[in-house]
Order: C-alpha cells, then sequence, then structure tokens
C-alpha cells in the first residue's frame, strides 16, 4: 500500500510538473510538434530519427551503415514510429515487424517472450548484451528511454558472440543533444492506467560542451488480467561531455522498479482452445492468488559510452555497462487438469529470487582506407561479459482451484531452505576477438566478418556443493555480398555462423556442446530516389544444430543428435509513401521444423507458439487544418497465422485478427493523443505451449495521453 501511495504520488508529481513547465506563455513562436532534423547533422545509427524511417544503422555491423547497403534483414523501429503507436512495452514496439511473433503470450509485464524466425531472440542495450537469465527474471527495456529499437533478423554471433540464431534485438539510449526537444507527457485510460513522463535536458555550461539529459517516467496501471498489476518508476539520468569536435564521453544511468505479476495465466488448453463441456475460462480469470502473488523486481544499470576520432579515418570506441537484477518473486500457476476433472485446476506455487549482475565491456577501432580500387572499413574490436547469477527457488503443491467456482484457498509459502528446494551460483564468462572488413569496389559491397570466442560456465549448486564448469570456444563468421545500384536497388547474398552454449550436464556428468546454426539469406532492398520509403525482402533458410532430444538407449538421458530448421520469406516497406502519409507493411511466411529428434512425436512438427503466417498494415495520416493546429489519424490490422498448441502438434492455436487505431490533434507545442489496441474487443487465444499451458491475449484498451514539447 505504502509503494502504491508514493507511486500515485510520483505520478502526481510528474504531471505537476508538466504543468508548472507549461503554465508561463513564454514561448510566442510556437514549435512544430513532430521532430526536425537540425540542419547541416548527419543521420547515424546511435542518434535520432526524423519519421517513420530510418536511413543508417549501426547494429548490423557496428558502424554507421546506410541500410542499403546493409546485407541483412534490419528493421529500425524510431522514436516517432513508437509516439505513434504508444508503444510501453518491447512487445508493443515489434508487433508491426516482419519476422517478428510479438504477441506470443500476450502482454506479459515479465518480459518479452516473443520470436524472431522461430527462435528466442537476444536483447542489448547499446550494443552490448543484456543479462542472461530466464525471460520472468530480465532487464526490461522501457521505450520512453529509448531513440529507437533496431531488430537484427538472422545470425549475428559474428560480430556479438554467443547467441540465438533467430537474431537480436538493440535498444538505443536517448542521450543528451545539442538540439534537445524537452516533453512532458501524461497518460490514462483502461486498466485504471495513469503514468507521467518528462524527457528534459541541455547545456552545463556556457560553451554547450557539456550537457545533460532526464528520462523520468512513473505508472499506476492494472493489466487485462484480473489482480495483474503493470506498475513502474523509471529514471535515467545522462550526462554528455565534448570537449572537442573529436572526442565524446557520455555516462549512462537508469533505475526501474516493477511491481506487476505473472499474466502469461498457465491455463489447460480444455477450456480455452479446445471445446471443455463444463467451462469455458474467460480471459481475466485468475489462476493465481491475489493474497500471495507478487512480483516486485528492480534494476540498475550504470555505464559509458566513449568515442574519440583520432584522425579523419580512425576512429576510437569503447563502451561499458554495469547491470544488477534482484527479484522478489511468487506465483501460483496452473498444471493442468486434474485426472478425471472437467473443471479442477492443479496447481503449483512457486518462488523465486534471483540476483544477477553483469558486467560488459566492448572496445572497437574503425579505420577507412584505401588499396588500389578498393575501399576498405575496417572494424577490430575485443569485448568481454561476465553474468552472475544466483539463484533460488522452491515450488510446492498448491491447493486445486475450481474453474466453475473458484475458491481461493490459502496457500503455503514454499520455503527456499528446504530440501526440495534449488539454490546455484551461475558464473558464465565470454571473451570475444572479432574482425570485419566492409569492402567496396564501385557500387558492390562485400562484408567479411570473423570472431574467435572463449566462454566460461562455472555452476556451483549450492545444495549439494557440486561444481561444474564446461570450457567453450567457436569461431563463427560472416561473408556477404551487396550490390548498391545507382537507382535505390539493392540485391545481397550473405552465409552466417552462430553458437550458443549450454548450461548443466547430462545423466552421466557428462557437460553439453553448444549450439551451433547456420544460415543462407538471400534479399533486395529498394528505396526510391528521393523518398523516406524502404522496400525490404528477404529469404532465408537456418539451421540449428546440436538440439538436445532423448536417448534412444537411455530415456534418462539427453543426447544432442536434435535439429531444428526454419526457412522463410519476410516483406517489408516502412517509410513516407505519400506526403503526410506514413505506412509499415509487413508479410512473413515461415517454416520451423524439427528436422532431427529421437521422439518421433516430434520429428517434422512445427515448435509451440510458433505461427507460420503473419501480416499487418499501418497507416497514418496529417492532416493541416490551420497554421498551428494539425489533426493525425492513423489505423492498423494484424494477422496471426495458427499456431502449434504443443511439441507434437496434437492441437492447433486458432488463427487471429485485431485493429488498432490513432488520432492526434496538435496544437503548436501541444498534442492531445487516442490510441486503441483490439480494437474489436476479441477473445483470442494468444500461444500455447502445452497442453496444460495456454495465455489469452489483451482485449481492448484505449489510452489517452496529453503532451508538451518545447
Amino acid at each position: 500500500m505504502r509503494l502504491a501511495a508514493q507511486r500515485r504520488r510520483l505520478v502526481s508529481g510528474l504531471a505537476g510538473c508538466a504543468a508548472a513547465l507549461v503554465a508561463p506563455p513564454a514561448f510566442a513562436d510556437p514549435l512544430v510538434f513532430d521532430p526536425v532534423s537540425v540542419e547541416g547533422t548527419r543521420e547515424t545509427g546511435r542518434g535520432p530519427v526524423s519519421g517513420y524511417q530510418a536511413n543508417v544503422a549501426a547494429t548490423g555491423t557496428k558502424t554507421d551503415t546506410p541500410l542499403l547497403e546493409t546485407p541483412q534483414a534490419i528493421s529500425v523501429i524510431t522514436r516517432d514510429r513508437m509516439d505513434a503507436q504508444n508503444v510501453r512495452s518491447v512487445t508493443d514496439a515489434l508487433r508491426y515487424s516482419a519476422g517478428v511473433g510479438a504477441d506470443n503470450y500476450g502482454a506479459d509485464v515479465r518480459g518479452f517472450y516473443g520470436s524472431i524466425r522461430g527462435f528466442t531472440p537476444d536483447t542489448y542495450l547499446d550494443g552490448m548484451r543484456l543479462p542472461l537469465t530466464v525471460t520472468a527474471q530480465s532487464y526490461q527495456l522501457e521505450p520512453w528511454g529509448l531513440e529507437r529499437i533496431d531488430v537484427i533478423r538472422g545470425a549475428s554471433s559474428a560480430l556479438y558472440g554467443s547467441g540465438n540464431l533467430g537474431g537480436l534485438i538493440n535498444g538505443v539510449s536517448k542521450v543528451p543533444r545539442l538540439d534537445q526537444v524537452n516533453q512532458v507527457q501524461i497518460q490514462g485510460g483502461s486498466f485504471d492506467r495513469i503514468q507521467g513522463a518528462i524527457d528534459v535536458g541541455g547545456k552545463v555550461n556556457e560553451s554547450g560542451t557539456l550537457l545533460w539529459r532526464l528520462n523520468a517516467l512513473a505508472r499506476d496501471s492494472g493489466t487485462g488480467y484480473d489482480n495483474i498489476k503493470n506498475n513502474r518508476i523509471f529514471v535515467a539520468p545522462s550526462l554528455s561531455w565534448q570537449p572537442d569536435a573529436d572526442t565524446t564521453v557520455t555516462l549512462l544511468a537508469s533505475y526501474q522498479q516493477d511491481d506487476g505479476g505473472s499474466s502469461a495465466q498457465f491455463l489447460p488448453a480444455s477450456g480455452t482452445v479446445l471445446y471443455n463441456p463444463a467451462v469455458r475460462i474467460p480471459r481475466d480469470f485468475l489462476n493465481g492468488d491475489k493474497n500471495y502473488d507478487v512480483y516486485s523486481k528492480r534494476q540498475i544499470g550504470l555505464g559509458y559510452l566513449v568515442e574519440h576520432r583520432m584522425s579523419d579515418a580512425w576512429t576510437l570506441r569503447q563502451s561499458m555497462r554495469f547491470t544488477h537484477i534482484d527479484l522478489n518473486y511468487r506465483s501460483i500457476y496452473g498444471a493442468g487438469l486434474a485426472s478425471g476433472s472437467s473443471v479442477m485446476l492443479n496447481r503449483v506455487a512457486a518462488r523465486q529470487q534471483p540476483t544477477i549482475n553483469t558486467v560488459t565491456l566492448d572496445t572497437q577501432s574503425e579505420t577507412k582506407f584505401v588499396t588500389g580500387p578498393l575501399g576498405h572499413d575496417l572494424l577490430l574490436g575485443i569485448d568481454y561479459r561476465r553474468n552472475v547469477l544466483v539463484t533460488r527457488t522452491s515450488n510446492a503443491t498448491g491447493p486445486q482451484l475450481n474453474l466453475l467456482n473458484p475458491v481461493y484457498l490459502p496457500v503455503t509459502w514454499p520455503s527456499l531452505g528446504a530440501s526440495s528446494a534449488v539454490g546455484s551460483t551461475q558464473v558464465l564468462s565470454q571473451v570475444g576477438i572479432y574482425a570485419q572488413d566492409q569492402l567496396s569496389l564501385g557500387n558492390w559491397r562485400l562484408i567479411l566478418t570473423g570472431r574467435q570466442d572463449f566462454a566460461q560456465n562455472d555452476t556451483l549448486n549450492t545444495k549439494t556443493g557440486v561444481r561444474t564448469i564446461i570450457d567453450d570456444q567457436d569461431f563463427t563468421g560472416r561473408v556477404a555480398l551487396l550490390y548498391a545500384a545507382p537507382f535505390g536497388v539493392s540485391p545481397y547474398v550473405s552465409y552466417a555462423t552462430s553458437f550458443l552454449p549450454l548450461s548443466g550436464t547430462n545423466f552421466y556428468g557428462q557437460t553439453y556442446k553448444p549450439q551451433t546454426g547456420d544460415q543462407v539469406e538471400v534479399g533486395v532492398k529498394y528505396q526510391p530516389p528521393g523518398t523516406s520509403l524502404l522496400l525490404t525482402a528477404a529469404l532465408y533458410d537456418l539451421r540449428q544444430r546440436n538440439v538436445q532430444t532423448v536417448d534412444p538407449a537411455n530415456a534418462l538421458n539427453t543426447v544432442q543428435t536434435g535439429e531444428i530448421r526454419s526457412r522463410g520469406i519476410e516483406l517489408e516497406a516502412v517509410g513516407e509513401v505519400l506526403p503526410r502519409l506514413n505506412a509499415i507493411a509487413s508479410f512473413t511466411y515461415q517454416e520451423p521444423e524439427v528436422t532431427k529428434t529421437n521422439v518421433a512425436a516430434q520429428l517434422n512438427k512445427r515448435p509451440a507458439a510458433v505461427p507460420e503466417h503473419m501480416a499487418s498494415l499501418w497507416l497514418d495520416r496529417s492532416f493541416a487544418i490551420t497554421e498551428d493546429i494539425s489533426l493525425g489519424l492513423g489505423g492498423g490490422v494484424r494477422y496471426t497465422g495458427n499456431t502449434a498448441g504443443d511439441a507434437t502438434n496434437s492441437f492447433t492455436v486458432p488463427s487471429f485478427v485485431l485493429f488498432d487505431m490513432q488520432v492526434r490533434l496538435d496544437r503548436g507545442n501541444w498534442r492531445l493523443q487516442v490510441n486503441g489496441t483490439n480494437l474489436a474487443d476479441k477473445t483470442y487465444v494468444a500461444a500455447c505451449s502445452g497442453i496444460t499451458s495456454c495465455s489469452y491475449g489483451v482485449g481492448r484498451a484505449v489510452f489517452a495521453s496529453l503532451g508538451y514539447r518545447w
């Protein structure tokens, strides 16, 4: 109660700050509400973008490279796009991107449970990997503190080291700027949401060599699920020092407190997707317990970004971040229907208290030079990552719940000190040395990337005292060729590999080999000359090897003879199709398939919760009413095809179509905006990962925002 009251006061304080800041009529000349590019500035892969379409990205190559010259599928979600769609989570941000399944378990407030090309993506911030842990304990990106979100589709180990084959998500932090546009905002709407946010900054000294910026947000809100909160306090100050035109040092800090719950409901398929003659489970059904469930997570980030140009052709960079997470998590969740019953739900009471501390350090040297007819952009780098995860978990059988007439009996907390509890300290460390040469010859672009990684997983079972050390090393690479035609067409082909170390041992105490993967991608990009519209198409084939499967000689053992293949095609169009008309359109067809396994029922089957078809369209049109008043209308439709309900594909989760909208009114520096999602209030199951774990998607939600910029 005290924390809720403090949060309400903080929200009110931010709203009051907004009122105080905008009350004086001191700004006689109204500014255009949409951000305006400063004359003479060059777009970079780490800076702001005006409109929906970025021209440059750094995530795909770790250098500022035009998207038209990057031989890989990359989606950029700009700040303008996030604002237009009222993005309040990574899930919200990625809903209209090709190749991304963003709503696999509805709007889960604990983390991003989506997929890219059928695989779980890795998450980065400013090019540095965020803590490695399970998703329910993950470090969450707050979109209000981001300038943009880059999504790489496909293998990226050649630059970033160990990771999943499907792709990665990289958030780019807002940093101090001379052309800072300050803003304040208050928002309210569905689920009793009230939220206040500020983004302010400017010069510390008269010369402008020292700049500051502060992003802050406070939210008190429910969700579409009974008793599940979505409360957050977020504060991110930053300071930038630019002693000369060649040197920039930026210090970044953030603090975030989340209080939510487990909105992944773990409901049985019977009564949600499948017919149950006794009950149809409502989408807001609480299978937890409001007196037992707690989700309180604190995350802290401290770091710096340094760049120094030694000359016009040679630049040095270094980035570092320390992150900390501590979580108090209690939940009771469904574990399938009781034997012989259509209404009695088995439940498991769980308790987790992990702490995670991570240090990342990435040092780069970029040199541009010419040898004969060849141009070179040579990147040399070394990065280091250390992730310390201290886990304490305990599970116990909880009281059953009658789905037809729920009575929430008292829950006994499982003890973290019980003999059945699990405790471990896991230290993951990785050192990677990488090199990349971006060669150019006329309109041809060739990228050669190679990386050698040395990884160690040191796990101590604090219950048994058993210690397991796994040492892995692997070389990954990428070769890609692109032709940048002068009329805006860029066909390309690429081949890349990946590796992903695994923790634990098999039945015989043997450590696991890393999972390895390779990808072939063929694509084309087209940007009509003189426009900010980018059209992309990509055809890919991914294979992940060393996948764990049952040992045919010992059912208690696991061997690594499995393989998963994912192939498909992605189409995406983003940008201004007509004056003042922005569009986002995407289509995805993918064929994820288990191609090797010792479980006959899973062979040649789709992995659960991964759709074969996805499509979306968003249009946003602005209309000038008077010189300082404009109206904006936006709307979108999202289609997600049916998914397999479990690993054996024994049942199917139906497809669904959702509609979104936006209306905004700009007057001078003010903006009033209303956003709605799932306008038809469709009841649908977002996905199932098994016969006992299905989750509904969120119903209709409408939010109104009032903002002021200066």
